[in-house]
């Protein structure tokens, strides 16, 4: 099972920000620090801390676009 708390630290880690920060469900992370290398390393540490896969075709910027896109892409794919 999926702990929504465990992806938005883990967007909070990978942007550098503070545990406090507040994280609106549809904020745009790139407003938050987010890039295409920050991408690759949420998506090696969800894969890694969840044990879950995301397919290449899923490794694009507007899947991570948002906290709540984000989360979808895990449900998704969570076993």
């Amino acid at each position: 099972m999926v702990d929504n708390d465990a992806v938005i630290a883990a967007i909070r880690k990978v942007c550098g920000l503070d545990a406090d920060t507040v994280l609106p469900p549809d904020a745009p992370l790139w407003e938050m620090g987010m890039d295409s290398l920050r991408i690759v390393e949420l998506v090696m540490l969800l894969e890694s801390e969840l044990d879950i896969t995301f397919p290449d075709e899923y490794l694009v910027g507007d899947t991570f676009a948002t906290v709540e896109s984000t989360l979808d892409v895990v449900w998704r794919f969570a076993t």
